[in-house]
């Protein structure tokens, strides 16, 4: 996020009318860790007390330029929300502050108390805050076409890439009103990920609507007489962001696409250990087991006539 100068002076304001030097340190260490020293980073001595306007503004210069504004303003929210060491803070300027950030394309998500993209606005892949080397625990849905060879001899690559852009569509739609992000999209199929709070309740829901979709649009509307047949898998695990998109080649995404070689189906959505245990009754009690003929449990929810 681009920081306007009207936003960090805002920012050094709050932070410098709110609260003395020693509660802006003990604030910066829980961004940057316990190593941060404001007397190295301002040059002043150590026998010499900083200034609390000094003080301030050498913090927003330094979250602004490490791209953690946003993780600094939420924090300055969950001061006054929460507190810090038992107390609470005011913080002046604070709604305005907000005000702006929001004007820029971001929410703020209250179940994770970060600040996010408001997808209606803008969709990027990190959704504007990830950071290179960042690691968070992420859903990622996997889909693909079964048979995609099959249905390109027969009805020629220019039909099928039509087809395919439908889905891709579909999908992307499904995903990022849930907050998730097409990750990767190579023909007939793709990667999304999901992350923040209630990733694989979110993940599941997607592709559960996806598979229903798709099973409406084979009835009624597909032009080709087979139909656009989709296999999806959803895994868990810690991953590595990373803006050239090297995490695709990690091992929960890797994974999961063994998982879709091995078990997949046509019409059918698989999901790891790693992601049933999150999902409310109504929904895990509709997924059956998988016959794996190993220690890994999967199971399956099919699309299907009853």
């Amino acid at each position: 996020m681009r920081v306007k100068a009207r936003l960090r002076t805002l920012a050094i304001r709050a932070l410098a009318e709110s609260m003395e030097v020693k509660t802006m340190v003990h604030l910066a260490r829980r961004i940057f860790g316990a190593s941060y020293d404001l007397h190295e980073r301002t040059g002043f001595p150590r026998s010499v007390a900083i200034p609390n306007k000094t003080a301030a503004s050498q913090i927003v210069a330094d979250v602004t330029q490490a791209n953690l504004f946003l993780d600094f303003v939420a924090r300055l929210l969950s001061l006054e929300r929460v507190g810090m060491a038992g107390r609470k803070y005011r913080i002046p300027r604070l709604n305005a502050i907000v005000s702006e950030i929001l004007d820029t394309g971001y929410q703020f998500d209250q179940e994770s108390g970060s600040f996010v993209e408001d997808s209606s606005i803008r969709t990027t892949r990190n959704w504007g805050i990830l950071r290179d080397g960042e690691s968070r625990i992420m859903a990622f849905l996997g889909i693909d076409v079964s048979g995609n060879s099959d249905l390109v001899r027969a009805h020629g690559k220019d039909k099928m890439e039509r087809l395919y852009a439908y889905l891709r569509n579909l999908a992307t739609e499904s995903v990022e009103r849930r907050n998730g992000r097409l990750w990767a999209w190579e023909g007939d199929g793709g990667v999304f990920a999901f992350t923040f709070e209630e990733e694989n309740q979110r993940a599941v829901h997607s592709a559960l609507e996806i598979l229903h979709e798709m099973f409406l649009y084979n009835l009624f509307a597909c032009p080709v007489p087979e139909g656009l047949h989709v296999r999806l898998v959803i895994h868990n695990g810690l991953a590595e962001y990373r803006s050239d998109g090297a995490e695709l080649k990690g091992d929960t995404v890797k994974h999961m696409w063994d998982i879709d070689t091995r078990y997949g189906e046509a019409d059918a959505l698989i999901v790891t250990a790693a992601v049933l245990p999150s999902l409310v009754p109504e929904i895990s009690h509709r997924f059956e087991p998988v016959g794996t003929g190993t220690s890994e449990q999967l199971h399956r929810y099919s699309v299907r006539f009853a």
